[in-house]
C-alpha cells in the first residue's frame, strides 16, 4: 500500500502518523507520540535535538516497514533554528525561544520595528528568529560570519537526515526576515547584524532527497500553523480558523501580505499557507498558561476533566499580557492580575478558561475591522477543539458558530501536501476538497 507518516512536533510533545489515502479520504493513525521540553545547561534552554531526531528516525524507518515508496513530512513550532559549521556539522542543540537572553535582544530592535514591519509583515515578539540572531550576535559578535548556515528547525532535521539544505517558505515566514516578496529581505538581514542566506525559501510540496533505501522527504508546510490550515481544507471567506495547542493562532487566509500600520498596531502577523497566499493571524498564548496552571496545582485529572468541572468566576485576565511569557509562577502570575485570588481548583479553571476564551473573542472584531470582512464561523483545530468546555464558552463569549474539529488537523494537512508532492493527489484544488471529506466537525452554538 502507498502511504505516508507525518512527524509532528509541539513545543511539549513530538508524534507520528501514519497515512493513507482511502476512498476519496485521508486517513491516518498515530504510532507514537512522547513528550518533550527544553532543557536547561549553562544557563540557557535548548531542545534536545538528539531526542527529536532519533523520533524523527523512528517514523522513517516505519515508513519503510510499512508502506512502498513511501515519504516523510516534518512539521514542528516555527522560530526555532540550529547552526551549522563551515564544513556542514551541527554547532550546537537549538535554543528554545523562551530563552530569557531573546528579551534584551527584542527590546535592542526597537528603534527598527516599524521599518521591519514594513518590511516583512510579522509581529514584534521576542522569539522571532531576528530577535534570536540578534541575542547570539550580540554574545559572540563574530558568530554571524564564523559559522556556515542557519535552518530552522524541520528544514535542519531533514538536511541531518539526507544531506539536502531548504529554508522552506511557510517557517521562513515566521523569522521576521523575510520580505512581502517571499524573499528573504536583505534591510531585515542587516538590521539584524546577519549575513543574507545563500538559498532563497522554496515552496512546499515537492520531493526531497531520500533518508534511507526507499523513503523520501517531502516538503510540506513545516510550520505547523501552516499544515493545520491546510488541514482545514477550504475557508470561506466569512470563516477564522483557530488552531489551539500551546499557543491560539487565530486568523484568516488572505490572497497577499496587509502591511499597514493598524495591522502593526493591532499586533496581526502575516505568515504563509503552503499555496503562497497569507496566513492574516494573531499569536495569542493558548493551553500553556492553563497546563501551567493545571500543574502547578498539582491536579491529578486531566486538562479536560479540571476545565469541565469550572466554577464561574466574575474576572477575567488579557492572557496576551506580556507578563505570561514564562512566569518564574503561573499561579502567582495570574493572581496578580485579579481582585480576588480563587479559592479553588475549580475557581481557578473558571479563570483559566473565561480569561482563554475572552482573550480569543476580542481578536474577531478588530481581524474584521483589518480585512473588511464580516465572520460568522470560527474552525478550531488543535487539542483545544476536544475540551467542550472551551468550545462552549468560545462561542457564548464571541457570538460566533464554533466547527470544532479535526484535533490533528496539523497531522491531516502534513499528510495532505506529502500526497501532493508524490503525486497522489494531483491539485492543491483536489488537496482541499480531500482535506474538507477526511474530517467532520462538532458544531457549537452560542448560547
Amino acid at each position: 500500500m502507498q502511504g505516508a507518516v507525518a512527524v509532528d512536533f509541539g513545543a511539549t510533545s513530538g508524534r507520528f502518523a501514519a497515512g493513507w489515502l482511502e476512498d476519496g479520504q485521508i486517513r491516518f493513525e498515530v504510532i507514537e507520540q512522547v513528550p518533550h521540553g527544553a532543557e536547561e545547561q549553562g544557563g540557557k534552554l535548548f531542545w534536545n535535538i538528539g531526542a527529536i531526531l532519533d523520533l524523527t528516525k523512528r517514523a522513517a524507518a516505519y515508513a519503510v516497514s510499512r508502506f512502498e515508496n513511501p515519504t516523510v513530512g516534518i512539521d514542528t513550532w516555527g522560530v526555532d533554528h540550529g547552526f551549522l559549521d563551515k564544513a556542514g556539522n551541527l554547532i550546537q542543540a537549538p535554543i528554545c525561544y523562551r530563552d530569557p537572553s531573546n528579551l534584551p535582544a527584542f527590546e535592542s530592535l526597537k528603534p527598527y520595528r516599524n521599518r521591519l514591519y514594513e518590511l516583512t509583515g510579522i509581529q514584534h515578539q521576542p522569539f522571532n528568529t531576528i530577535c534570536q540572531l540578534v541575542a547570539r550576535r550580540r554574545e559572540d559578535p563574530s558568530f554571524p560570519t564564523s559559522v556556515g548556515t542557519w535552518m530552522i528547525l524541520p528544514d535542519l532535521l531533514a538536511y541531518l537526515l539526507t544531506g539536502e539544505r531548504n529554508h522552506e517558505l511557510t517557517q521562513a515566514s515566521t523569522t521576521q526576515l523575510l520580505g512581502l516578496d517571499n524573499l528573504w529581505s536583505r534591510e531585515a538581514f542587516e538590521i539584524a547584524g546577519w549575513p543574507l542566506p545563500d538559498l532563497e525559501p522554496s515552496t512546499p510540496g515537492r520531493l526531497g532527497g531520500p533518508i534511507q533505501d526507499g523513503v523520501h522527504i517531502a516538503h510540506v508546510g513545516s510550520h505547523d500553523t501552516a499544515s493545520a490550515v491546510c488541514g482545514f481544507g477550504e475557508l470561506g471567506d466569512d470563516q477564522m480558523f483557530l488552531n489551539v495547542g500551546t499557543w491560539s493562532l487565530l486568523g484568516c487566509v488572505i490572497e497577499s501580505p496587509l502591511a499597514t500600520p493598524e495591522a502593526e498596531s493591532a499586533q496581526f502577523t502575516n505568515e504563509r499557507t503552503v499555496d503562497g497566499r497569507v496566513r492574516f493571524l494573531k499569536n495569542i498564548p493558548g493551553f500553556y498558561v492553563i497546563n501551567r496552571l493545571h500543574e502547578e496545582l498539582g491536579l491529578k485529572c486531566s486538562v479536560p476533566e479540571w476545565l469541565a468541572g469550572y466554577a464561574a468566576v466574575e474576572e477575567r485576565i488579557d492572557l496576551v499580557h506580556p507578563d505570561f511569557y514564562n512566569p518564574a509562577s503561573m499561579l502567582e502570575t495570574c493572581a496578580s492580575m485579579v481582585s480576588r485570588r480563587p479559592k479553588s481548583d475549580h475557581e481557578w479553571a473558571g479563570l483559566a478558561l473565561s480569561s482563554l476564551t475572552y482573550t480569543i473573542a476580542r481578536q474577531p472584531a478588530e481581524l474584521g475591522r483589518l480585512t473588511g470582512r464580516r465572520f460568522t464561523s470560527l474552525r478550531v483545530g488543535g487539542g483545544g477543539s476536544q475540551s467542550r468546555a472551551f468550545c462552549q464558552s468560545l462561542a457564548d463569549e464571541s457570538g460566533l458558530v464554533v466547527y470544532a474539529g479535526p484535533a490533528e488537523a496539523t497531522v491531516l494537512g502534513n499528510l495532505a501536501m506529502q500526497f501532493l508532492a508524490s503525486g497522489q493527489i494531483g491539485s492543491l484544488d483536489d488537496m482541499k476538497q480531500i482535506a474538507n471529506r477526511s474530517s467532520q466537525a462538532k458544531v457549537y452554538q452560542p448560547q
